[in-house]
């Protein structure tokens, strides 16, 4: 007999909408801090005449900052 218990359960599979819903928020959370953050920091550079310092500083901080923001909106799909 099979046991009902949390380790035994099947994974529960992703309808294809789910899947569609889900690609496409993977492609705005990385798309939209690194044009943000590497905009702005191309905009600081300008006025602060460090070229390409703050640019490298904001798309880093996006890459940062969008890894942790796909860790924890993900983390409940990944769970073993």
């Amino acid at each position: 007999m099979i046991d009902a218990t949390p380790e035994n359960k099947p994974k529960k599979s992703l309808a294809k909408s789910e899947l569609v819903s889900i690609a496409f928020e993977l492609g705005f959370i990385i798309a939209l801090p690194v044009v943000l953050f590497g905009f702005l920091g191309k905009w600081l550079d300008t006025r602060a005449d460090t070229s390409p310092l703050l640019t490298l500083i904001g798309i880093f901080g996006a890459i940062t900052m969008t890894s942790f923001w796909i860790y924890r909106k993900f983390k409940n799909y990944f769970k073993s």
